[in-house]
Parts: C-alpha cells; structure tokens; sequence
C-alpha cells in the first residue's frame, strides 16, 4: 500500500468515526473508495467532508448517474469528491427506485453542482430539491424521455418539423471548402 491510499484510507476513517450513522456500506477497490449513504443524508455527510479541516474535500469534480434496471434500487448518482489540500478523492453514492426520482441538490455546498445536476436531470430524470435552475441543459425543453435510461427507446427521435439554417453554430458547407 503506498502513502497515497494510505491517506485515502485516513479520509475514510475519520469519515466513519464521525458521521458512522449515515454510512450504509463502503468499500475499495484498485485504490478508490466509495461510501454508500441515502440521500436524505447525503448533504450532511458530504457538507462534514468539505468543512472538515482533516480531510477537505474542497471539490465536486463530477456527479453523474448510472442506471442498473435489474436492481430493485436501480437508479444510482455518483459524487466524486477531491481534496485539493490532501490530494485524494472518495466517491459518496446515493441509490433509489425509478419512481423515487428526488435528490437533494449539493448546490449550498459546492457550486459545481449546478451544471452537473442539470445533466443528470436532463439525461436521466431525477430531481433535484433545492436546485436554483433546474432545468434540461442538453435536449430540447419539449424533448419527451431521459435518454440515459436503459428502458428508453433506442431510435426514438423527434419529428423535426423545421430547421432554423440562421441559428447560431450553423455552418454552410462552402465553409468548410467544400464545394
């Protein structure tokens, strides 16, 4: 073990020593640890990360979401926090039903949040509580499903009535040198 997981594995057991009761499983593996916690107690944890001047995890560097459709809890968001001042990273996952879509938003705490959560909103339909602007950031407002679902439809696309030529991004093929 090298001084680099030893410190991680320090993170970890002051995180247990204190906040033990909002744990529900954690483990590692090829050096990464990951902590288990439910949502509701998600921000609690995550805030006593951050402010705790042992560990300091000063960063959200990405919050995604994965989806596992033969689990009974098959929707999962993943935090990937980072210690700048220790240089080192847990993951803290939160796991919930399809039809349990609501998750605290982590914007209070960390201002990366924002464009993160608005992805998973976006991709994958969950909710976050709290959230200053919540709302999809890579489909249309109109689009009809999260496509990062692994029930959503394959070919599924929308009918695309009329294309604006004038939006901003829009390139003419002379551009490119082509004629």
């Amino acid at each position: 073990m090298n001084s680099e997981d030893m410190e991680t594995f320090f993170a970890l057991s002051v995180i247990k020593d204190v906040m033990q009761k909002y744990i529900i499983l954690t483990d590692t593996s090829n050096g990464d640890v990951r902590i288990t916690t439910a949502k509701e107690n998600l921000p609690e944890l995550v805030k006593f990360m951050k402010e705790d001047s042992r560990l300091n995890f000063d960063m959200l560097s990405d919050l995604f979401g994965v989806d596992y459709p033969k689990r009974d809890e098959r929707i999962e968001v993943i935090y990937n926090l980072y210690s700048t001042k220790n240089n080192f990273r847990i993951f803290v996952k939160c796991r919930s039903k399809i039809d349990e879509p609501d998750y605290p938003s982590l914007t209070s705490i960390y201002e990366s949040a924002n464009w993160f959560e608005r992805e998973v909103y976006d991709l994958f339909g969950l909710k976050f509580k709290g959230h200053p602007h919540l709302k999809r950031i890579l489909n249309p407002e109109d689009w009809d499903g999260h496509p990062l679902l692994k029930d959503y439809p394959l070919r599924k696309r929308p009918a695309v009535e009329e294309l604006n030529f004038d939006a901003p991004g829009f390139l003419e093929e002379k551009e490119f040198g082509n004629k």
